[in-house]
């Protein structure tokens, strides 16, 4: 979560902060050089984010009310109300470490689970909870946090105008959003794991190297407000939702602050740091109080080099370097942060064992000589195409081009085996874990490729909400102590009649592939516009795209039995100006008294002045029909 006590960056406070940064650094350089960074030890640790919803599957905003009344240190706030995490305790790797991982994990997710019902609520693990809309990523949504607040205000003005979202898949989105809250969407399932510091950049450079297959095969957020995107949107979401650079700087080559990475890394972990210091300005500060670091190791104490860490908390590297004491001894890890969460604590576990072992099965010939077998560009190119096909990529590995389901399969299951085997993790603890990740890409079924196929099927005779709501009501039956994500089934159409609420307000039932026309239009186009698609009416608007009217066909009959007709004539002469609208959070049954006693058959649906659906009465009589059981979903 990181340090809480921040604050921007001021004039007053800048020359003491980055005084305490250079020298946490190379109080760091020095521990390293002195040996007193922990060696021969390997630990794993993870943190658990989750989702909340309510029993309508909407993100439920109750993390910071269930977090005061959680006994435990361990779950710790996230960026929106929607969000906690878990902080897992370490466990030595060996024998029990992956088994005394499921085992707490469980049993903290039991309690998540039980404080969620208190509330009403539910736990869902997800990399992007397909019910979010936009309403929920307002500035309201987001917890009341100081730090969150802090970065929120001081990346808002770096950037200097809104933040953009253009992710394009089997369907584009392309938005823009004034806060960072949609980097919110994103849950996870980090990994932690403990490197002595002497193997430190070999370790990292092969962490960097298998991100893209061990991506691959646990991709599970393809989806984001309803639109199919790329098979690990969080990759593109995250990098895009906390961008601070600007199109006016697009020919100086600025590195955002979530990032991949450009080359290997060639010496030791303070390389890392140092190149942080150097390419991103420090954003955020805190009060120093106590001695420098330098100092601190003088007298014989271990430093906690708060500041670098306070620096290294604002960088979002996918493979993140991280400095910590453990039982009050320094150490070096590696922090995954690609990996989504769930589908399920099975998955999960699955997806760290594989992990873990790949990490420990490093190639001896590549130790030093990383560029001699992999040029970096193809690493990172590798990794945005798992993040964009999942186990339908294809990667460049040791000069050769082979599908990710084939490099899983033939060469990176038995390696990930020999790499547990190795740190003493018997066949007994570790066959379950990987057969999973087997299964799953034998079987082609990831998570993302179960929502896809699932989102797709639904579609045939559901509405995309109707579809998202149905996957994630599986998702909330099965997230916690179903089966692996192989074994899950696609749900069926019934489910839409267990949900609460599904249709409660207008966006759970507008149609958003819109048919207008512009102002300035002829009589003519809009009369044929309307013959060919069989409407009566059409929505107008104005050349900046707001709502401006609306034009009937029956106000187009009727001046055509005037003398002033001309076909040429623009709709704006002849449309009505004063429409009843609606915004997409109103209630569903308030819009249907409105029609009702306008007398009208359908009502655009407008937020800042733009149309962004609409509603008729044919919607609300399928809806009824829906509940009285005479028909199935369309």
């Amino acid at each position: 979560m990181g340090d809480q006590q921040v604050s921007p960056l001021s004039r007053d406070s800048k020359s003491a902060f980055l005084r305490h940064l250079i020298q946490d650094i190379e109080a760091l350089d020095r521990l390293v050089a002195e040996g007193k960074i922990e060696q021969d030890v390997t630990r794993i640790g993870a943190e658990q984010e989750y989702c909340l919803v309510k029993s309508d599957l909407r993100p439920a905003m109750i993390g910071p009310e269930v977090l005061c009344e959680t006994d435990d240190q361990r779950f710790t706030a996230e960026l929106a109300k929607w969000n906690l995490e878990i902080n897992l305790d370490p466990f030595d790797v060996g024998s029990g470490c992956l088994s005394g991982l499921r085992q707490q994990l469980d049993r903290l997710l039991k309690v998540a689970v039980k404080n969620a019902q208190h509330r009403d609520a539910h736990v869902i693990l997800t990399g992007i909870l397909p019910t979010i809309r936009k309403s929920d990523l307002d500035f309201g949504c987001m917890t009341p946090n100081p730090r969150y607040q802090v970065l929120d205000k001081i990346l808002r003005e770096m950037r200097g105008e809104d933040f953009t979202l253009n992710v394009e898949g089997v369907d584009e989105i392309q938005l823009r959003h004034r806060s960072i809250l949609f980097e919110a969407c994103n849950t996870s399932f980090q990994i932690h794991l403990q490197i002595d510091p002497r193997e430190f950049a070999d370790r990292y450079n092969w962490a960097q190297v298998i991100s893209a297959p061990v991506l691959s095969g646990c991709v599970n957020s393809p989806v984001l407000l309803g639109k199919e995107l790329w098979s690990e949107t969080r990759i593109a979401l995250f990098r895009q939702s906390i961008d601070v650079r600007n199109a006016g700087m697009d020919i100086r080559d600025q590195q955002p602050r979530v990032a991949f990475g450009n080359d290997f890394l060639q010496g030791s972990a303070t390389e890392i740091f140092k190149n942080d210091v150097a390419l991103y300005y420090p954003i955020v500060s805190s009060e120093m109080t106590e001695d420098s670091s330098m100092q601190i190791i003088d007298r014989g104490e271990i430093p906690k080099l708060r500041a670098m860490n306070l620096h290294n908390g604002t960088i979002y590297k996918w493979n993140r370097a991280c400095y910590g004491v453990f039982n009050g001894i320094p150490h070096l890890r590696i922090e995954n942060r690609y990996i989504p969460a769930g589908p399920t604590p099975e998955d999960e576990i699955a997806n760290s064992a594989f992990w873990v072992g790949l990490m420990m099965a490093m190639p001896p010939n590549c130790i030093g000589h990383w560029k001699e077998h992999f040029h970096f560009p193809d690493i990172r190119s590798n990794f945005m195409r798992a993040a964009q096909f999942g186990l339908a990529a294809e990667f460049r590995w040791f000069g050769k081009n082979i599908t990710a389901t084939r490099l899983i399969l033939e060469e990176l299951l038995p390696l990930a085996e020999k790499g547990l085997q190795a740190i003493g993790i018997p066949e007994s603890e570790y066959h379950l874990p990987l057969d999973v990740i087997k299964r799953r890409v034998t079987k082609r079924q990831t998570g993302s490729d179960w929502i896809i196929r699932s989102l797709r099927s639904l579609n045939v005779k559901s509405t995309v909400y109707e579809s998202t709501l149905m996957i994630t009501e599986a998702m909330r039956k099965q997230s916690i102590d179903g089966p692996p994500i192989d074994q899950w089934e696609i749900p069926g159409k019934k489910t839409i009649f267990d949900i609460p609420g599904r249709y409660s307000r207008v966006d759970s039932i507008m149609k958003t592939d819109l048919v207008t026309i512009r102002n300035d239009d002829s009589v003519s186009y809009a009369e044929t516009v309307m013959r060919w698609r069989e409407f009566h009416h059409l929505p107008v608007e104005n050349e900046a795209g707001e709502l401006a009217g609306v034009v009937s066909m029956r106000d187009i009959e009727r001046y055509r039995e005037t003398k002033e007709f001309e076909p040429d004539t623009q709709i704006d002469e002849i449309m009505t100006r004063e429409v009843a609208s609606v915004t997409p959070e109103d209630s569903l049954s308030e819009a249907s008294q409105l029609m009702l006693s306008k007398g009208i058959g359908s009502l655009p649906v407008v937020r800042n002045r733009r149309m962004i659906g609409i509603l008729t009465v044919r919607d609300i009589q399928r809806i009824e029909n829906l509940g009285k059981g005479s028909a199935t979903p369309e």
